[in-house]
């Protein structure tokens, strides 16, 4: 097992939310090196490189993996906190075991600031996405939160110029 323990060093209320709490936990192995196979297995995952760290989301709750921090955001109790701890070390350790077999995924998630993505966007405001206005859209996008098809509008043949520079910009 490459990680045994996983020990709760702080909690407090989110700023976003104070219903919610963050965490700051520390884990008994460093995970850098695994950081390139994480990359690869989790889904929508932000790598980044420079910083040897690791951003993702698992439901509404984000996690962050830096040398043996784990750290969570948005999480409802100290049980769900025990539980979504539970859950990433049998992920990271199921990763580790698995890591002969998975192709490591260095490449690093472009961070698109929101103001950049919502200037290229359509600016109809038609909520069809789900979002109440564009901007709000492309601050979802821009925290790899939705997805460019989200928006019905790039679906139409008129939007495709767009669509495509915004692809382009955030690869």
């Amino acid at each position: 097992m490459y990680l045994d323990d996983i020990i709760v060093v702080e909690t407090s209320p989110c700023f976003a939310d104070s219903r919610l709490f963050k965490g700051v936990t520390r884990a008994s192995a460093d995970l850098t090196g695994l950081l390139p196979y994480l990359n690869a297995v989790v889904e929508k995952p932000n790598y980044q490189p420079d910083s040897n760290s690791l951003v993702f989301k698992h439901g509404i709750v984000g996690f962050t993996l830096q040398g043996s921090n784990i750290n969570l955001t948005r999480f409802a109790n100290m049980t769900e906190l025990y539980e979504l701890l539970d859950w990433v070390k049998e992920l990271i350790n199921a990763t580790h075991e698995s890591r002969d077999f998975i192709e490591p995924d260095y490449k690093a998630r472009k961070i698109v600031p929101a103001l950049k993505i919502y200037n290229l966007l359509p600016k109809k405001n038609c909520k069809k996405c789900g979002e109440q206005t564009c901007m709000a859209f492309a601050a979802k996008l821009s925290k790899l939160e939705a997805e460019i098809d989200d928006c019905p509008l790039f679906k139409q043949a008129e939007y495709d110029e767009i669509k495509n520079k915004l692809i382009n910009e955030m690869e």
